[in-house]
């Protein structure tokens, strides 16, 4: 039986998404899930109808009586339920505009960043490491608010490409100084392990925080 999973608000904040094409992603995943449970709908009435007729042609054919009861208990049964299916069909269709009017939002959003002849799902392909890139530096920043500092596994995610690395350096959320890197010879983030990671984020890791803009930034590294 269809049940309303979500509100509005739910589906606008709360689903995973920080960038408009993951959020596409997610929301078509939804609303692949409330477009089948349409079909049920008929699917239950077409049964329905189906027990109503057996339960005629019992009676037509005077079948045996405790027949004719079962099948009279059972659809007295299915109509103790209807009201409550027929209800929850409702809001699944509900939940079906909410879930278009969302995507459209989505889509006007993210058209424009569109590769020319990619289709959607090359786009979330594509979008894979921005997503991956903006959620990790949300978590790193989320942590630098609530502890000060963030934590060593985080650092470490946001170490395990270049691309989310390169824009953690460019926001100020690691200070540059704080990772010797040079192109000769620079790590394989991906391959080290946590107690590596630590060593090399201990710069990042003792730095202060200082207000500026209203924003929690990091201070550079003192380096003696």
């Amino acid at each position: 039986m269809p049940s309303k999973l979500n509100s509005e608000f739910n589906y606008r904040y709360q689903v995973l998404g920080n960038t408009p094409w993951e959020k596409i992603k997610i929301l078509k995943g939804f609303l692949e899930g409330r477009t089948r449970a349409v079909t049920l709908e008929e699917v239950s009435h077409l049964k329905y109808e189906a027990k109503v007729a057996e339960l005629e042609h019992l009676k037509a054919t005077n079948a045996p009586k405790h027949e004719q009861l079962n099948m009279q208990a059972e659809l007295i049964e299915l109509d103790s339920h209807m009201v409550v299916v027929n209800e929850a069909y409702e809001l699944n269709r509900k939940e079906i505009e909410i879930l278009n009017g969302l995507l459209a939002e989505c889509y006007d959003i993210a058209e424009p960043t569109r590769i020319p002849g990619y289709s959607d799902e090359e786009m979330f392909e594509a979008n894979a490491a921005n997503e991956f890139t903006v959620s990790t530096l949300r978590e790193m920043q989320s942590e630098i608010v609530a502890m000060g500092q963030p934590l060593a596994a985080t650092v470490l995610h946001v170490m395990s490409n270049p691309h989310t690395l390169s824009a953690a350096i460019q926001s100020g959320l690691i200070p540059m100084q704080s990772l010797s890197l040079v192109v000769e010879n620079a790590p394989v983030y991906g391959s080290l392990t946590l107690e590596e990671a630590q060593t090399l984020i201990q710069p990042l890791i003792t730095a202060n925080l200082e207000q500026g803009n209203n924003v929690l930034r990091l201070q550079k590294p003192k380096i003696t």
